[in-house]
């Protein structure tokens, strides 16, 4: 394990529907070849590899929610929260502790089951997505091959819903040619609708690390016609991850 010192823990966020975004690591071990976060922050490190840890990150946050303003963190938006290390560390848990003693709700998004851990700390304050991209597993090996499978997910996503949490699955990237068949839009849409959740969806980012993690790969437009229609078919409520996607309600 390998640790770095940050100067601050809460980030104002640019991200629709957060105030904050908390990120306790540095990197992420599950390796999606489609992530645009090393592209993003400029980072020079071995991607799906390394690891870092926010050797003061706790100690910062205890200040900042004595000051800042509560409102919504995002946790979290450049790594995945629920790292394999977070398992001992629980520096994800104890920062949930934190900000939910201090009055903040609490978005949380992830592809870990590791999330149910927390379950006995979320109340009304919180909502839980899923990065749900296919329930194909071929898909998940190709282009998330550390993360864990569709179906521990899946699972999850079902356990936590069942407790009366908000849930959503965050259908992205949709990769024409790769996810976004008939059958993926409508085990997506029928997930959302067993679950109560809204979908967020998004299309593939298209940076230089991206591009070249992907070579080989014909990257299309997509087209989110299919999804709107069926969402709306199923009384499925949905929204694009930025502005400037196809939208209607």
């Amino acid at each position: 394990m390998e640790y770095i010192s940050c100067k601050s823990a809460l980030s104002k966020s640019r991200l629709p529907g957060l105030n904050y975004t908390f990120n306790p690591y540095v990197g992420c071990k599950h390796g999606c070849i489609y992530c645009y976060v090393p592209d993003v922050l400029k980072l020079n490190m071995d991607w799906g590899r390394e690891v870092y840890i926010k050797r003061n990150v706790l100690n910062i946050l205890r200040r900042e929610v004595l000051y800042k303003k509560p409102g919504i963190v995002g946790i979290s938006t450049s790594t995945d929260p629920y790292q394999s290390i977070e398992k001992d560390l629980e520096i994800t848990r104890r920062a949930i502790m934190i900000l939910n003693s201090a009055g903040f709700r609490i978005s949380i998004q992830t592809k870990s089951p590791l999330v149910l851990r927390d379950l006995d700390l979320m109340n009304e304050r919180f909502d839980v997505g899923f990065t749900i991209t296919s329930f194909n597993e071929d898909f998940r090996k190709k282009f998330e091959p550390n993360a864990p499978s569709i179906d521990e997910r899946i699972s999850a996503l079902e356990e936590i819903s069942s407790r009366g949490i908000k849930t959503w699955i965050f259908y992205g990237p949709v990769i024409s040619g790769f996810n976004d068949s008939e059958d993926d839009i409508k085990n997506i849409v029928l997930l959302a609708s067993k679950t109560k959740s809204k979908i967020i969806y998004d299309k593939l980012n298209i940076k230089p690390k991206v591009i070249k993690r992907m070579q080989g790969i014909n990257i299309k437009e997509v087209n989110f016609k299919k999804l709107i229609n069926l969402c709306k078919e199923h009384s499925v409520k949905y929204e694009p991850a930025f502005r400037g996607e196809p939208y209607e309600h």
